[in-house]
């Protein structure tokens, strides 16, 4: 039986937080949330590496509870800022 923050996971609202053009991105991306205690999962992870063609039109879409998607936001946000320098 699951307990904690993993049943707490599987039984939200999830939203999508956004949507990469690369599956890489949306795995840094994850990994950055992961350090900081939010979980996510990537919807388009299997489609992204089999035929990364065919998300070229919808991406590679991240999702958060929809109880994290603020803070999540601004983790991604400080993550690409940090990045862009």
């Amino acid at each position: 039986m699951l307990q904690g923050s993993a049943a707490q996971f599987i039984f939200c609202v999830m939203v999508i937080l956004r949507k990469y053009t690369i599956l890489m991105q949306a795995e840094l991306a994850k990994l950055e949330l992961a350090s900081y205690g939010i979980n996510a999962t990537i919807l388009d992870e299997y489609l992204g590496s089999i035929a990364p063609h065919l998300t070229l039109l919808n991406g590679v879409r991240l999702a958060v509870a929809d109880s994290d998607e603020l803070e999540a936001g601004a983790i991604l946000d400080a993550m690409t800022e940090r990045n862009s320098e």
